[in-house]
C-alpha cells in the first residue's frame, strides 16, 4: 500500500489517540477495548484497499460505492457497542471516543477516494490508448458498421447500464470480416446512436429492442446504404424483419457471413442468408477491442443449444435442442487473453445435460484451476448444477462468485404448465445449501404471471423467495417473446395486449404485463405485483439478503457480487 493511503490512517490514529487517551487513566479496561478497535479498523482499513484493488472494474466502470459503504458498516457496528459500553460509566469518554470513530472513517473515505481517482485515471490513459489505436490505418478500407441497438424505453434490465453485457455476436462478426474492411462499432448501452458514414451497416436484436433496430436501419436505408439484420427476432419474424431491411441473417451467423460479404462486394446481397447451427470446434474469438471497457463483465461462450422446450424461451427454437460445446481447451486459450477479471459465462447452462457434458465442465474448471487464471465469475446453469458436490468444490475453487438459476417458481403446478421439467424433479433447498456451502451464491430467477397463478400463490412465491437460500432475486413478468409457443397460443386466444407490431415490441421486455391473465383481472395482478416487488427489492431485504449471502458462503466477494445485484434488481423494479 502506498505511503499516500497510510497517512491519512496515521493521521486519525494520532488524532484519535489523543482525543481518547487524554486525562484518561492508563486502565486496562479502557485501552484494552480501545486498542482492539484501532486494530479492527486497521484490518478493514486495509482489507477495503486490497478489495478495492482487486475488484477495480465494478468500483470504476459501474460507480460501485461497496468500497465504502462495507468496512464501514462493518466498522461502525461494533465501533456503536463500545460508544454504549462507555457511555454508562463515563459519557466524555463515549464522546471523544465516537469523534476518534468519525476522524477514523473520514480518513478512510479520503484514502479510498484517492485510489479510486488513481484507478480511473489510469483507466482513461488506457482507453485513449485504445481508442487511438484501432483508428490507425482505417481511412483507405470499406466500412462496416456494427450497432447493439438499446430498447429507448429503458425498461428493464436495460434501464440499467450495470447489467448490460457486451455484444458479443457482433463480436464474432467482426472477427470474421475480412482485413480490408475497418469495422466499427455503435453501442447504445453507453452511446446514443448517431449518424455515422459506413458501406455496410449490420445490426442485432431482440424482440425488446428490435423497434429501435428497425428506426436506426431506415436512416440508413434511406441514404441507400445496405442494411444487415440477424439476432433472435430476425430468426423468429422473417417477414416482418425484412419489410425494415435490406437483408437478414436468420440463425446463427459464422457458417454464412463470409458468403454475405462476397456478395456485397460483388453488390449481389441477398435477402436473406440461413445460418446452421455451428460446429463449436470451428469458433473464432470475437473482437473485444471493440467493446466499451466500461462493461464491467466480459462475456465467453463455451456451449450453445438446450434439449429443455420450456414454452416461453426462444433458445431452443434459435440454438437447436442438441447442446453443443466447445473445446475445453480452446475456452481456456480464449480465457488467458482476457484482461478483464470478472467473467461471465453466457451458455444457458454451462454445466450442460449428461455426463459427457458434466465432464467437459469439470475439465474446464480444473484448467482454469492450473493455470491459475484468477477470474471471478458467475454463469447461467440448470438446477441440476446444485445437485453435484464435485462440480461445485470445482467451479467455486475456479472462482465462482454467483450462478444464475431460472428456478420460475416452487410451485409444481406452475412448473408443468412451463414444461420446466427439470425443476419439478429436483429440491431447491438442497441444491440453494450445497451451492452456498462451498463459498457461491445463488442468483434466482422468478416468473410472476403463468396461467395458474392467482394473487395468494403470488405471496406465497414471494414469502418463498424471501425465507430461502436466495442470494439475489431477479423477478419478471411473463413475457410471450415473438414466435415461441406461448406467443402464438396467447394470440390465437386474443390474449395479447398489445399487438401494433413492430412499434409495441419494446413493450416486451419482461417488466410490462402485456397479456390478460387468466384468474386476475389486471388491476388485481399489478397492485399484487407491486406489493410483491416493493417487499423483495426493499433496502431491509437487500441488507438482510447480504448477511444471509456472508453467513452461508462465507465468502465477502461472493456477498458483495449479490449485494450489488440485488442494488441493481432494485433500480430496474424502481424504473418499471
Amino acid at each position: 500500500m502506498k505511503t499516500i493511503y497510510i497517512l491519512p490512517l496515521m493521521i486519525s490514529f494520532a488524532i484519535s489517540a489523543y482525543l481518547v487517551f487524554r486525562g484518561v487513566p492508563g486502565e486496562l479496561t479502557t485501552i484494552i477495548p480501545i486498542s482492539g478497535q484501532w486494530v479492527f479498523f486497521a484490518m478493514i482499513y486495509y482489507s477495503g484497499h486490497k478489495s478495492t484493488l482487486t475488484n477495480k472494474d465494478p468500483v470504476i466502470k459501474m460507480g460501485s460505492i461497496t468500497p465504502y459503504v462495507i468496512p464501514i458498516l462493518f466498522f461502525i457496528v461494533p465501533a456503536l457497542m463500545l460508544i454504549g459500553v462507555f457511555a454508562t460509566w463515563n459519557f466524555e469518554l463515549a464522546l471523544r471516543f465516537a469523534i476518534a470513530c468519525l476522524a477514523c472513517l473520514i480518513a478512510y473515505s479520503f484514502s479510498i477516494f484517492l485510489l479510486i481517482r488513481e484507478l480511473k485515471r489510469d483507466f482513461k490513459k488506457m482507453v485513449k490508448e485504445k481508442t487511438e489505436k484501432l483508428c490507425l490505418g482505417s481511412e483507405s478500407k470499406k466500412k462496416l458498421l456494427l450497432i447493439n441497438p438499446v430498447n429507448q424505453k429503458r425498461v428493464g434490465l436495460s434501464s440499467s447500464r450495470k447489467s448490460a453485457f457486451p455484444p458479443l455476436a457482433l463480436g464474432i462478426i467482426a472477427a470474421l470480416t475480412p482485413d480490408d474492411f475497418h469495422v466499427d462499432l455503435i453501442d447504445e448501452n453507453f452511446d446514443r446512436f448517431q449518424y455515422q458514414e459506413a458501406d455496410l451497416v449490420a445490426l442485432t436484436a431482440f424482440t425488446s429492442n428490435v423497434t429501435r433496430a428497425y428506426e436506426i436501419a431506415a436512416v440508413y436505408k434511406e441514404k441507400n446504404i445496405p442494411v444487415v439484420l440477424g439476432g433472435i427476432h430476425a430468426f423468429m419474424m422473417p417477414d416482418e424483419a425484412l419489410e425494415h431491411v435490406d437483408c437478414i441473417v436468420s440463425g446463427e451467423a459464422e457458417n454464412i457471413w463470409e458468403e454475405v460479404i462476397t456478395d456485397f462486394q460483388n453488390g449481389g446481397l441477398k435477402r436473406k442468408y440461413q445460418g446452421t447451427h455451428l460446429d463449436l470446434t470451428k469458433t473464432v474469438v470475437p473482437r473485444r477491442e471493440l467493446f466499451s471497457d466500461d462493461y464491467l463483465y466480459a462475456t465467453v461462450q463455451t456451449s450453445r443449444g438446450c434439449p429443455m422446450d420450456c414454452n416461453f424461451c426462444s433458445v431452443t427454437a434459435f440454438n437447436g435442442n442438441k447442446y453443443r460445446q466447445r473445446p475445453y481447451e480452446e475456452v481456456l486459450v480464449e480465457l488467458e487473453s482476457i484482461p478483464q477479471r470478472q467473467i461471465f459465462f453466457i451458455d444457458d447452462n454451462i454445466l450442460g445435460y449428461g455426463k459427457k457434458a458434466e465432464q467437459r465442465a469439470i475439465k474446464l474448471f480444473e484448467g482454469m484451476i492450473e493455470k491459475k487464471l484468477d477470474k471471478k465469475w458467475f454463469c447461467q446453469t440448470s438446477l441440476n448444477f446444485g445437485s453435484n458436490e464435485e462440480v461445485i468444490k470445482l467451479a467455486a475453487k475456479a472462482g465462482c462468485q454467483m450462478v444464475f438459476i431460472g428456478l420460475e417458481s416452487p410451485e409444481k403446478e406452475e412448473l408443468q404448465e412451463m414444461n420446466k421439467k427439470m425443476n419439478l424433479k429436483l429440491d431447491y433447498k438442497k441444491a440453494f445449501e450445497n451451492i452456498n456451502r462451498h463459498g457461491i451464491a445463488v442468483l434466482g430467477a422468478f416468473i410472476y404471471g403463468s396461467d395458474t397463478e392467482t394473487r395468494e400463490s403470488m405471496i406465497r412465491k414471494t414469502d418463498y423467495i424471501l425465507k430461502n437460500r436466495i442470494d439475489v432475486i431477479d423477478v419478471t413478468n411473463l413475457t410471450p417473446l415473438a414466435g415461441t409457443r406461448l406467443f402464438e397460443e396467447f394470440k390465437s386466444d386474443n390474449r395479447l395486449k398489445y399487438t401494433d407490431f413492430p412499434s409495441d415490441w419494446d413493450r416486451y421486455d419482461m417488466t410490462e404485463l402485456v397479456f390478460i391473465p387468466k384468474k386476475m383481472n389486471e388491476e388485481e395482478y399489478l397492485e399484487t405485483m407491486e406489493i410483491c416487488s416493493k417487499r423483495l427489492h426493499s433496502r431491509f431485504t437487500i441488507f438482510k439478503k447480504f448477511i444471509q449471502t456472508l453467513i452461508y458462503t462465507k465468502n465477502m466477494e461472493a456477498a458483495i457480487t449479490a449485494y450489488n445485484s440485488n442494488t441493481v434488481f432494485r433500480y430496474v423494479s424502481a424504473n418499471q
